[in-house]
């Protein structure tokens, strides 16, 4: 008898196995995956988490997202697929609620890294700097999911900002700044070089503006601290950039003043850099916002078709390098054949074959070439 029983339980379950609901995850990952694709189509942007699972008898679909409409096309989606059966929609829009308008903060640290999981073991995904506005997304204990003004994705530690809201992150913009145009460089409680530092800055920075003093800027920082910077280290002219022949030129010196700087996996400062992060600092500091991941930076710009001896090619041209339809690397050219780029370290190399500084591997995976300087 018991035996019996037992076969018809087994029975009962395979026949709900197979049962007219086995479709529905499959159909919701099909087109959960067309909805994603148009509507947050690159995750490092974007949040777009969703899932459906039957749970006490009824439909449970669960996610966030940091995109409305993907919200409302996922719910109408799940909606079509189950007809009239019950679900239970537990879908958050990003920043979440709870946070309330203290979503935003400003980096208070020379460097602050995003990271690819809430801990500090996880993959250095990005860096920002210093007096840039965040817009956070959740929390998880002291790490919060932000979102930088490039709109990159990553988790960072609360130590790392102060947060603020719309009003906070305003008065911060509207206020007298300076920008840090030095590599490297301290703020000290008083002006010599001799006092305590207050904090460290790197290129990219942004302090407000107290007072000059001498060859020196009071500052206050974006938590409150106060010091002085060495006024060779900064610049008050916040919006006035070079234009035309004259800004090729400056984003050539920008990046010849980076040589040497060493390779870091998610690196984007001055101080530390993976081969995008180099283009973006460089371009940054020359008043022009590149997207964050090189096959981001690909798609910006005119596409340029090189001249057999690439005699067409200007300096600030970025010259993008991969394997069949991927982007893994970027470099910046310097006009001609030579280019500056981010590998092992920042240096210089060649498409002329017959240059000491000749990299035929580069040569034989360059992809593509962009014109994003206006002409």
């Amino acid at each position: 008898m018991k035996q019996k029983r037992f076969w018809m339980l087994l029975l009962l379950g395979v026949l709900g196995c197979v049962g007219p609901n086995n479709h529905v995850p499959r159909e919701f990952q099909k087109h959960l995956k067309t909805l994603q694709y148009r509507y947050a189509p690159d995750l490092t942007l974007n949040v777009f988490d969703f899932s459906l699972e039957r749970k006490d008898g009824r439909w449970v679909l669960r996610g966030e997202t940091t995109v409305p409409e993907a919200k409302r096309a996922v719910e109408q989606m799940v909606d079509s697929l189950l007809g009239q059966e019950e679900v239970q929609k537990e879908v958050i829009l990003l920043p979440h609620p709870r946070l309330g308008d203290s979503s935003f903060a400003v980096v208070r640290v020379g460097v602050a890294n995003l990271r690819e999981h809430p801990r500090h073991s996880a993959q250095l995904v990005d860096q920002t700097i210093m007096g840039n506005i965040l817009r956070l997304l959740k929390q998880q204990d002291g790490w919060f999911l932000v979102q930088t003004g490039y709109g990159y994705l990553g988790w960072m530690r609360k130590e790392s900002f102060v947060r603020s809201d719309r009003r906070g992150v305003q008065d911060w913009r509207d206020g007298p700044k300076v920008r840090v145009t030095a590599l490297f460089a301290q703020v000290y409680r008083r002006p010599q070089e001799s006092a305590v530092p207050v904090a460290s800055v790197v290129m990219n920075g942004w302090l407000r503006k107290i007072q000059t003093v001498q060859d020196w800027v009071e500052v206050q920082l974006p938590d409150g601290r106060r010091g002085f910077i060495q006024k060779k280290h900064i610049s008050e002219e916040l919006n006035r950039y070079p234009i035309g022949d004259a800004l090729r030129q400056a984003v050539v010196e920008t990046a010849y003043r980076l040589m040497g700087t060493p390779y870091l996996w998610g690196g984007h400062s001055s101080v530390g850099s993976d081969c995008s992060g180099f283009t973006r600092t460089v371009f940054m500091a020359n008043g022009i916002s590149l997207p964050r991941d090189a096959r981001q930076q690909a798609l910006v710009g005119w596409e340029v078709q090189p001249e057999p001896d690439f005699s067409n090619l200007k300096p600030g041209d970025l010259l993008f390098f991969g394997a069949q339809d991927r982007i893994t690397h970027v470099a910046m050219s310097l006009g001609g054949t030579e280019y500056i780029h981010q590998s092992g370290d920042v240096h210089l190399n060649s498409l002329n074959p017959h240059s000491e500084i000749f990299n035929a591997y580069r040569l034989n995976t360059l992809k593509k070439i962009k014109r994003v300087l206006p002409e």
